[in-house]
This record gives structure tokens, C-alpha cells and sequence, in this order.
């Protein structure tokens, strides 16, 4: 059985029902009213803050975050004028948020399609939109059969704002008035964040990286560090000095990883405990990912490789041009796959064996890697575009 909901719904339960502490009332009712913006998960809150930052000058309003997991919050403390955990999505929690947070608007990412959420709002008359709107075949067909129930709570929304024509059909078959639709592109194609000047090179004087090749793998799942176990000892037979850096997709699964490291025979290090003489590093912290990619000569993203998973950010480290490679099972990112085999700027793999191949491969000959990473570049201009319709077609319904 999977706890990990449990925990998640857990975490900060009293703000979730809507009983917050005096002075957190207190201080939200100073504030209010807000903009909400609400990101499921870390990805999510991020694309959110990248649209609240274009948003900001132009919109003068408090803006409210609000995240269903504890990293999605963590990311998200300091960016906005509030941060809280995503009400319990049924009546009285839903009623006593939207009482004291007074929204004057509420933008959602993705796919973040709440009935209770919807009705409360439309009955409070709070505009609503949908942005970068996404709507997989596979979910489309397990939505279809309950379209009236979700036709109603569609009604709610002042606008949906989607990825591409084909998203846009599943929400109009789904019940979403065609007035209310606009294709905007992909948000998704946006560089998740900027590459910081002189960040990489104290990361490397940091963690002593001078004359080693690294591989990052980032977001992995259960059953991929044993793959990139059994893959690292073999390369580093060809690549002495190689090391590994692995970033589980959940951070309480770090120590297991370290243990699991050190029964292949590694030295292994935690991030927060930073040995010396390290071959596997174990990321224990929230939020280095992004750029612990920069320090790869090479970046494997995971999630690729566990069928049920479907694939976490595929861009993070072609930000960097660091040489990407990423597994069969990529269903949450199948076009940004496609396109990013289009103009071949990353490698997709069928199987282990595979893995192993282009790793060296990569390792052999970066230069000529990197050169392909940069064609990335096409997809992250594509992104910025999206970026100015949306806010564009924000702005014009809370600004008249």
C-alpha cells in the first residue's frame, strides 16, 4: 500500500480543514485579498512562480501560492506573499479558505480540475483560469465517462488556456464552452530557471570535482539506482575517476539509497554530510537539483525507466547543455519527447542496455554532446512565447 498521499495530506492537516492558528489568520486576513495560484507539485510550482514573476508588474495585487506536497510549499516560501497547503477539496475546508483568503481570482496549472473548488468559486463569482491546460489521451478516456458531472464544474472557468489543439479538443469534448478556449502553447518549453553565472564552478570547488567526470541523475524511483549502480561499476572500470550523483524523486528515500550504494561497494556520501572521497553523492536536500545537473557531463532523468511513473522535467539539465538521457516510459512529457527527438537535442533509450551504451558513448565524445544539447534552445524560445500569450490573456481578464 502507498502511504506517500497520506503524508502529503497530512502535513500542516489543521490549514488544509481550514483552522489555522490565530496569528497565521491573522496575518492572511491582513493581506487579503489575493491573486491564488495554485501548483499540485514541485514541477507545477515552479512553472507557477515563473508566471507570477511576468505577472507581478502587472497585476498589483497580493499573490497567494497554494501546493498539495511539503516541497511543492518549501519551493514556494519567499517567492509570493503567501504560501499555504491546498484546502481539503470537499465543503467546509473549501468555504472557510476561500473566506478568509477573499480571492480575487484563482489561476490553475495543468490539470488541477477540482469540482469543489470550481463551484465555490463560481458561486462567489471569482474569476477562474486554467493555464497550460494539459489533458493526456489516457486521462481523457477515464474523464469521458463522468463529462456531465465535470461539464458543471467547467462552467467556472473564465478561461482555459492550453497547450496545443489537441488538449484543447479533449477539454471541448469534456464539456468546456469553445468561447472559453485558447491555445497558447506550452509552458512547459520555458527554461525552468535561469543558468546562474559562476554557480557551477564554486559547486565544483565545493564538492572537489576538479578532473572527474560526473553523472547526475536526477528524480530517480525506486529500482533505477540499482540500474545505475550496476551501469556505474561497469563504467567505472573505463573511467576511473567517474562519479555519480543521484537525486531521489523523494527525499526520505535518500538514506536508503546511500545504504543501497555502499552494497555495491561505493564510498557514498548524503549531500549534508559531504565526505571525502565520495564515488555516489545522495541529494538530501530540496530544491539543488536544478542545479546539480550543471556539474554533469552527462544527466539521466528518472522516472523514465518505471513504467507506471511516466517521466519527471526532461529540460533541467539541457538548460545547462548538459547531454541528457532518459528512458522508454515518458507518458506525463510524450510530446516534449517527440520534440526533443525531432531536433536532437537528447537521447531517448529502450532498455538498460542501451543506457549503458550512450553513457559512454557521451562520456567518450562530450563536446560533440554538448553541441546537441544546445539545440534545446529552439524548444525554450517556443516556451517564451507561450509565456507572453498567457500572461497576455491573464492580465486582460483581471485588468480592464
Amino acid at each position: 500500500m502507498n502511504l506517500r498521499p497520506f503524508r502529503v495530506l497530512s502535513y500542516r492537516f489543521k490549514e488544509r480543514l481550514g483552522l489555522w492558528d490565530h496569528r497565521l489568520k491573522g496575518n492572511i486576513f491582513s493581506k487579503a485579498p489575493f491573486l491564488w495560484a495554485h501548483g499540485a507539485s514541485v514541477g507545477e510550482v515552479r512553472l507557477t512562480l515563473l508566471l507570477l514573476k511576468e505577472l507581478k508588474p502587472l497585476i498589483n495585487w497580493p499573490f497567494l501560492l497554494t501546493s498539495m506536497t511539503p516541497q511543492g510549499l518549501q519551493i514556494g516560501e519567499g517567492k509570493v506573499d503567501q504560501v499555504l497547503p491546498f484546502p481539503i477539496p470537499f465543503g467546509p475546508p473549501v468555504q472557510r479558505f476561500f473566506d478568509v483568503v477573499k480571492p480575487r481570482g484563482l489561476l490553475l496549472s495543468e490539470t488541477e480540475i477540482w469540482p469543489s473548488v470550481l463551484k465555490e468559486a463560481r458561486r462567489r463569482k471569482v474569476p477562474v483560469i486554467l493555464f497550460n491546460g494539459r489533458l493526456s489521451e489516457r486521462s481523457f478516456r477515464r474523464l469521458y465517462p463522468f463529462r456531465f458531472f465535470f461539464k458543471k464544474a467547467f462552467e467556472a472557468f473564465t478561461l482555459v488556456l492550453v497547450r496545443s489543439e489537441e488538449d484543447g479538443e479533449r477539454f471541448l469534448r469534456l464539456g468546456v464552452s469553445e468561447d472559453k478556449m485558447r491555445v497558447t502553447g506550452d509552458l512547459k518549453f520555458l527554461k525552468p530557471f535561469e543558468p546562474l553565472e559562476g554557480i557551477i564552478e564554486d559547486l565544483k570547488r565545493e564538492l572537489e570535482l576538479k578532473g572527474h567526470k560526473v553523472i547526475v541523475a536526477g528524480s530517480t524511483h525506486k529500482g533505477e539506482e540499482d540500474l545505475l549502480f550496476r551501469l556505474f561499476k561497469d563504467l567505472k572500470r573505463e573511467f576511473p575517476l567517474l562519479k555519480l550523483i543521484i537525486a531521489p524523486r523523494h527525499i526520505e528515500r535518500a538514506h536508503g539509497v546511500k545504504e543501497l550504494a555502499e552494497n555495491y561497494g561505493f564510498r557514498a556520501s548524503l549531500r549534508t554530510q559531504q565526505q571525502i572521497g565520495w564515488e555516489v553523492m545522495v541529494l538530501d536536500t530540496v530544491g539543488e537539483l536544478w542545479k546539480f545537473y550543471g556539474l554533469g557531463d552527462v544527466a539521466m532523468v528518472g522516472g523514465t525507466f518505471v513504467k507506471k511513473i511516466g517521466g519527471h522535467n526532461l529540460l533541467e539539465p539541457l538548460v545547462w547543455g548538459v547531454p541528457t538521457i532518459y528512458g522508454p516510459f515518458v507518458q506525463n512529457f510524450k510530446e516534449l519527447s517527440e520534440r526533443l527527438k525531432t531536433i536532437g537535442a537528447a537521447h531517448q533509450v529502450k532498455d538498460p542496455k542501451e543506457l549503458g551504451k550512450v553513457l559512454a558513448s557521451l562520456l567518450k565524445d562530450p563536446a560533440s554532446s554538448r553541441e546537441r544539447a544546445k539545440r534545446a534552445e529552439l524548444l525554450f524560445k517556443e516556451g517564451r512565447r507561450a509565456l507572453k500569450e498567457t500572461v497576455e490573456a491573464i492580465v486582460g481578464i483581471f485588468i480592464k
